[in-house]
């Protein structure tokens, strides 16, 4: 399927009993990956890392082997299929949408998200959030929102790397304000030139901030570390 999952087990994270979790892995990108609970544990040491198959000789009392290496492939399966639909849908954040729903039941159908899931797509989530405003602000304030939108995807291309809501940390912030100002390319008077004005990254910014906060507002992301991350763009702009 192209999207890397796989089982894995900590050895340093043995619990009193002697077992350890079997999580299981999703690559979304380089930097980004989550580890979910497959409700398997075994000692680490009786479990094949090669074949990822928990091994025969483990002891009777941690549960019968063929039942909790079924239960492994019928939970690595389910996040396949829920990581496939993601990513056949387009806009659908894969990590984020695992997330969401790998715990709801033990066999997962997309029709159990049809009518409740929301799209967390953070491009479709800004057309949502002009759509909102468009009665109640100005045009040129609209504009400078698909702007925004607009520079987000320019450094989405640049760093080969998709945007979503998790990936906004003061680290990403640095980069994007780095890359508004020194290497994102523009048309100026039928010249090519790198870099935004100042003017033109603050306001980048500050429209970007706003988005955020009412998504938060509204409970469609989780609370962000807002006022930090515009203390480094504050310092970072006054550079």
């Amino acid at each position: 399927m192209g999207q890397p999952i796989k089982l894995i087990q900590k050895k340093g994270a043995v619990r009193k009993d002697g077992t350890s979790i079997i999580f299981i892995q999703y690559c979304y990108s380089a930097d980004e990956r989550t580890l979910l609970d497959s409700g398997v544990a075994t000692p680490p040491n009786f479990r094949n890392k090669k074949t990822a198959r928990i091994s025969d000789k483990l002891p009777d009392q941690y549960g019968d082997i063929q039942t909790l290496q079924n239960t492994l492939t019928q939970q690595r399966r389910k996040a396949e299929d829920i990581v496939e639909y993601a990513v056949s849908k387009g806009s659908i954040c894969p990590m984020k949408f695992l997330k969401d729903n790998f715990h709801l039941s033990s066999h997962w159908k997309p029709e159990q998200m049809a009518n409740t899931q929301t799209n967390h797509c953070v491009y479709h989530q800004i057309d949502q959030y002009i759509k909102d405003k468009e009665s109640s602000v100005k045009r040129c304030t609209i504009n400078v929102i698909n702007a925004m939108k607009c520079h987000l995807k320019s450094f989405e291309v640049y760093r080969k790397q998709p945007i979503i809501f998790d990936s906004f940390d003061v680290i990403f912030y640095e980069a994007f304000v780095r890359f508004l100002t020194y290497d994102i390319v523009q048309m100026r008077k039928k010249e090519i030139v790198k870099g935004l004005k100042l003017n033109s990254i603050g306001k980048t910014i500050k429209h970007l901030k706003i988005f955020l906060k009412d998504r938060m507002q509204k409970k469609i992301i989780p609370q962000l570390a807002l006022r930090q991350l515009c203390g480094e763009f504050s310092a970072g702009l006054r550079r």
